[in-house]
């Protein structure tokens, strides 16, 4: 049988070859403390994030000298805990605000650092940069968030649409259902003669006329309210906590504010523009769609009995 080949390096060069491999091609900053949370030793890289000419250079100084106040107190406060309970922090996310007002992400473990005789007299830790990644992470909340909007909102006006309309009614229903008392309403508005307007000045003005009436809306409800647009000149409100008096009193305001503006609509022509409105409440037990169909009825109630009007 052969014989095992001895290593061609001792343990002595093997661990100083581990040590210098780490500390000049780590991609992560690794570092040793005192008690003082004072550097006894560091990474190249540590150096180069912090902006020092060499690890040695970092000797003896803190996180006091390289970074803002409150991130050195946070990293001292961590410190002082390790050094007291003997348990590692581990993935801490850090922010920090370079000279150059740029904000990086970092995620550190730390660790209590001990002697030959198992006695803490330090700490030491791990840092990784997650800038990039944490940019990334932000960038796709932004891209799922406008993915949101446009799946919820109506590009011309701004209001949520007729999807998002039925989705929140529906919720809202049924916490009313389970709450088991209390009261909403909904307000059902018709654009008055939008079509004459299309076919008299084009669907350019048709449009302008639709935007006021949302823009009336969104000035007429209260903060708690939301405005939805489910079709060319069908406008609906949800008004949580509003029983049929106060709904009322908002549909008349948001009649008030459509009709107290005239509209351009070609060369020295403005046109008064009128809503028709529906006011439903519910109550309990109340079905959506019969919700729904209360608020139509009360619209066409409106329309037959000659527009511009508020039924309920």
């Amino acid at each position: 049988m052969a014989k095992k080949d001895k290593p061609q390096m001792s343990q002595e060069e093997i661990d100083s070859l581990v040590v210098n491999t780490i500390r000049y091609f780590c991609a992560d900053t690794i570092y040793f403390k005192d008690l003082e949370s004072r550097f006894i030793w560091t990474s190249q890289q540590h150096a180069d994030q912090l902006g020092a000419k060499s690890p040695e250079e970092m000797l003896g100084k803190t996180d006091y000298d390289y970074f803002p106040k409150e991130f050195a107190d946070n990293a001292r406060e961590t410190e002082l805990k390790i050094i007291e309970s003997g348990e590692p922090m581990l993935n801490i996310e850090e922010e920090w605000e370079r000279n150059d007002d740029e904000l990086r992400y970092l995620i550190a473990s730390k660790y209590p650092f001990y002697d030959k005789n198992h006695k803490i007299i330090g700490t030491w830790g791990i840092t990784k940069d997650v800038t990039e990644i944490k940019k990334l992470e932000k960038e796709l909340e932004r891209s799922y968030e406008k993915v949101q909007r446009l799946v919820r909102v109506d590009d011309m006006t701004g209001l949520y649409n007729r999807r998002y309309f039925y989705e929140m009614l529906e919720r809202v229903c049924n916490l009313y259902s389970r709450r088991g008392g209390g009261t909403f309403s909904v307000i059902a508005i018709d654009v008055d003669n939008l079509k004459y307007i299309n076919d008299q000045y084009g669907s350019t003005h048709g449009d302008d006329v639709v935007k006021h009436v949302a823009t009336s809306m969104l000035h007429g409800v209260r903060e708690t309210d939301s405005c939805f647009r489910t079709g060319g000149d069908e406008f609906v409100i949800i008004l949580p906590d509003c029983d049929k008096t106060d709904a009322v009193a908002v549909a008349k305001t948001i009649s008030t504010k459509v009709s107290e503006q005239s509209i351009p609509v070609g060369e020295s022509k403005f046109e008064k523009i009128t809503i028709s409105v529906g006011v439903a409440t519910y109550e309990d037990g109340t079905d959506m769609s019969e919700l729904i169909s209360s608020a139509d009825r009360k619209l066409y109630k409106a329309k037959r009995n000659g527009k511009d009007q508020i039924a309920y």
